[in-house]
């Protein structure tokens, strides 16, 4: 034995940390835009070469309990350089402030501005801004994932944010169905606005097709129900409500689906839009919203592979949907661009350069 070799019973020295850290939230009661943001962004920095620690924290964010604004303050503390998820970091501006003022680099990824949501009363949307003008501005850095969250960022508090939009994962163009099948893909609450655009398919129970909804029901049950009795309006055989859906079991969903429905009343940007047109599906998205950045992705010379419109007009969405129910021809060509968009889609290598970059990672 060399005599330079260590006794067999001494341990390995443990691997050191690494400089950089993601905190995420911890179950927040099933997959969502944000989250899905989340993983996929870390599995592109990791296969970067990025070594970088994940850390969920548990709690009701955005409105934590102390015992979750103390998880979270241990967490800051794990890495000299940490991102944040919003929903977290804007909902405990006091643990950001002070993580900066201990000299640890703190930068936010925004994925909705938390005043953004839809059914907040007047003094509950004042204090969630409140907080989150106090995390962003003490912050050393900001991301969001669309520009439209960026204009938010810089109108409400004047702020400027860097912009690392969503990318996409390569998937096989949709074999759809025979009458057209519609999908709506999203949590079942308010601002998703599920129920509108089940109301806008109510008077065109004359043609032929059906309509998927699925989505986790957690957040609002109260809306969930609302959605369910939207769906059974619509009579039988014309609409499943079939709560979250992932995996092998969500894809088996999407090769059946014609066309995506986004009735959101807001949205940062809308991932399950390029998530559609990845496997050749056009989409119907709501203006004045970041979902419209998405659909534009897939701009093409012809135009957009699908359609932009007011979500809160029920009757827009019935005329234009009756007419693509009727006219083959629109099918197709909407059908067309979104094949030909897959080709110009980003992807998550992408996104993954983009924020190294912002952050200097």
């Amino acid at each position: 034995m060399s005599s330079t070799s260590p006794p067999a019973d001494v341990p390995p020295a443990p691997a050191p940390a690494p400089a950089r850290a993601l905190i995420v939230p911890g179950d927040l009661g099933g997959p969502s835009g944000g989250s899905l943001y989340n993983a996929h962004l870390l599995e592109a920095l990791r296969a970067d070469g990025l070594a970088i620690a994940e850390t969920a924290v548990p709690g009701s964010w955005p409105r934590p309990r102390p015992e979750d604004a103390e998880a979270l303050a241990a967490a800051l503390r794990t890495a000299p350089d940490v991102l944040v998820d919003g929903i977290v970091a804007c909902a405990a501006p006091d643990e950001i402030a002070d993580a900066v003022a201990d000299g640890i680099r703190i930068s936010i990824l925004v994925h909705l501005p938390l005043p953004a949501e839809t059914g907040l009363g007047d003094d509950e949307a004042a204090d969630l801004a409140r907080g989150e003008r106090a995390a962003v501005t003490v912050a050393d850095a900001v991301v969001c994932t669309s520009a439209w969250a960026r204009d938010d960022l810089r109108r409400r508090y004047g702020v400027e944010a860097a912009v690392v939009a969503p990318g996409v994962t390569a998937a096989p163009i949709a074999a759809g169905s025979i009458p057209p099948r519609m999908l709506i893909l999203g949590s079942l609450t308010p601002r998703k606005n599920a129920v509108g655009a089940l109301e806008a398919l109510l008077p065109l129970t004359d043609l032929a097709w059906s309509v998927s909804v699925a989505g986790p029901r957690h957040a609002d049950p109260g809306y969930a129900g609302q959605v369910d009795r939207a769906a059974g309006d619509l009579g039988p055989g014309r609409a499943d409500v079939t709560g979250a859906v992932t995996g092998d079991d969500l894809e088996r969903l999407w090769r059946r689906v014609d066309l995506l429905l986004l009735p959101s009343l807001t949205e940062t940007y809308g991932m399950v839009v390029t998530e559609a047109l990845a496997r050749g599906i056009p989409a119907l998205v709501p203006s004045g919203t970041g979902a419209v950045e998405a659909l534009s992705a897939g701009r093409g010379p012809d135009g957009l592979p699908g359609a932009v419109l007011d979500p809160r007009d029920a009757e827009a969405w019935s005329a234009l949907l009756a007419r693509w129910l009727a006219d083959p021809e629109l099918r197709e060509a909407w059908r067309s661009r979104a094949r030909l968009a897959r080709s110009r889609l980003r992807t998550w290598p992408d996104a993954a350069k983009e924020l190294r970059a912002a952050l200097a990672w």
